[in-house]
């Protein structure tokens, strides 16, 4: 079953995101099995915020462990909170 992912923290930048990014995702033709869509932005407030939908829980924890922890880790972030919540409904335009 889909679902919605918030990842978030107010000590995260957009300039710590993108390393984080670039270094998960390093071809972004080629995106985490699993993942259907993906939204960064600022937080109100301060921080950052990652937003995702993904096919299944299993898929994002299995990428958030292999790719996205490694990644923080390597460039010394702080952590961030995740959140995951079964998804009900959505609309793509």
């Amino acid at each position: 079953m889909a679902v919605l992912v918030v990842n978030q923290s107010s000590e995260w930048t957009q300039e710590l995101y993108q390393a984080a990014f670039d270094r998960a995702i390093p071809d972004r033709t080629k995106p985490p099995a699993g993942l259907v869509t993906h939204y960064a932005a600022p937080r109100e407030g301060g921080g950052w915020q990652v937003i995702d939908v993904w096919e299944s829980e299993d898929a994002f924890r299995r990428f958030l462990e292999e790719s996205v922890i490694p990644a923080a880790q390597e460039l010394g972030a702080p952590p961030f909170e995740s959140h995951v919540t079964e998804l009900y409904n959505s609309l793509i335009a």
